[in-house]
């Protein structure tokens, strides 16, 4: 992680080329696909950049451009916190009163200088607990694009100085209302829930693909349970920016799905991060991939006869009835 500075290569270069590419690729309704952006707003930025609303502010005519385009504009905060001691940065997990009121400063501070209001977000590493989501729902939040359903890095007795741990494990794999007991899932017996609408990445249920990921992880955390967890509950997922052979088994999956009676609208929801965008080095992604992909998921819903619309996150919200 970079000690003084952040880099927006992605942001400048990546996303234009995106959307270039995509031209002419349309849903049933004749639609280009729309992207939700969600811009970083959180302590590390006002650290480094001087102020939490410095990527809108130093971005505003990229980003009305992207509004004009049809475009959501989002959130989505990290809780990187630097250690004063070594002046390293690290994921704050233990201090959920400083998490809170970050996120209150950031939004008040995107509130001055937000073109319109804030009603999607995705939390960085996808980490949540009840308080914090708690504070997105008091914030006026709509949807949260979180959930990694069947994924948990967070384990009982975390590193208190380290990164990218979250716990979706046993989350629903279709949105929901988190209830105020436990965000992680629905309300049960007498709970009440938030009005914020979960909406969780679409994975695959694939076994051989789901020890592939286990496996990934099982390095990462270097915890075997991983490979449990991937046998026990089946779980695949990878961004949309994904060379076509490694998104594959999401649109078997969504063919699967479109097979199977829903109770509510399918809802397929990925993402990516914008650096993903730029030539680098990993195998996995190519941005030439985005279009191959995003390609792949019209044909399946136009096979199944089932039509597929490209909305803003903040509208599933609406869509999705109780």
């Amino acid at each position: 992680m970079p000690q003084d500075r952040l880099a927006w290569r992605g942001m400048n270069e990546g996303i234009p080329t995106v959307k270039d590419l995509l031209h002419g690729l349309t849903d049933s309704t004749g639609r280009e696909p729309t992207f939700t952006w969600l811009l970083r707003a959180d302590e590390q930025v006002r650290d480094l950049q001087g102020e939490y609303g410095w990527v809108v502010r130093a971005h505003s005519a990229q980003l009305r451009s992207l509004q004009q385009s049809g475009d959501e504009l989002g959130w989505h905060p990290h809780f990187w916190r630097r250690d004063s001691s070594k002046g390293r940065w690290f994921q704050e997990l233990e201090d959920l009163d400083w998490q809170v009121e970050m996120l209150r400063q950031a939004h008040r501070d995107l509130t001055t200088c937000f073109p319109g209001t804030v009603k999607s977000v995705r939390m960085g590493w996808a980490y949540h607990n009840n308080r914090t989501c708690a504070a997105l729902d008091e914030l006026g939040v709509a949807v949260d694009l979180s959930p990694l359903p069947g994924y948990r890095t967070l384990t009982p007795k975390p590193p208190t100085r380290s990164e990218n741990l979250f716990d979706w494990y046993s989350s629903p794999r279709a949105p929901f209302r988190p209830s105020r007991a436990d965000y992680r899932r629905a309300v049960r017996g007498g709970e009440t829930a938030y009005r914020l609408l979960e909406v969780p990445s679409f994975v695959s249920e694939s076994i051989p693909w789901a020890l592939v990921s286990g496996l990934q992880l099982a390095r990462k955390t270097r915890s075997v349970r991983q490979l449990w967890n991937a046998i026990r509950r089946p779980t695949y997922s990878i961004n949309v920016t994904a060379r076509p052979v490694f998104f594959a088994p999401l649109v078997t999956q969504l063919r699967t799905a479109l097979r199977r009676p829903a109770r509510g609208p399918l809802v397929f929801s990925t993402q990516f991060h914008a650096d993903e965008l730029l030539p680098n080095r990993s195998r996995l992604y190519d941005i030439r991939g985005v279009r191959t992909n995003l390609a792949a998921l019209l044909r399946a819903c136009d096979e199944a006869r089932t039509p597929v619309q490209f909305v803003q996150a903040r509208h599933i919200a609406a869509l999705w009835s109780d």
